[in-house]
């Protein structure tokens, strides 16, 4: 995993993780989003979903059919994601904002 120098915006992510993607989880993408989903592209399109977390919005627009890149700095998170979406064409990486120094090839 990419060292993220202790990110103040990140703290206190790694030790809740599991219950942070639990409740993340908990909620669909479509009620989390429902008042802006005909904001999505509807043609499939490459997505970069920033601090992608447990990687729930990432599953669900690559299951639309879009090309998605979920970028999340908290290892348990990332981790924790890659294992429940697995069935998800999504390529995560280990990065923040405000640099994203990690270039996914698209």
């Amino acid at each position: 995993m990419l060292d993220l120098g202790g990110l103040a915006s990140t703290a206190g992510y790694a030790e809740a993780a599991d219950a942070l993607a639990d409740q993340y989880e908990s909620v669909s993408f479509a009620e989390v989003h429902r008042d802006m989903l005909h904001l999505f592209p509807s043609r499939p399109s490459t997505v970069l979903d920033i601090g992608a977390g447990s990687g729930r919005d990432a599953a669900a627009l690559a299951g639309l059919g879009h090309r998605v890149f979920a970028a999340e700095p908290v290892a348990g998170l990332h981790r924790r994601g890659q294992r429940i979406h697995a069935d998800r064409a999504v390529e995560w990486f280990d990065d923040a904002l405000p640099e994203l120094r990690t270039r996914p090839a698209v």
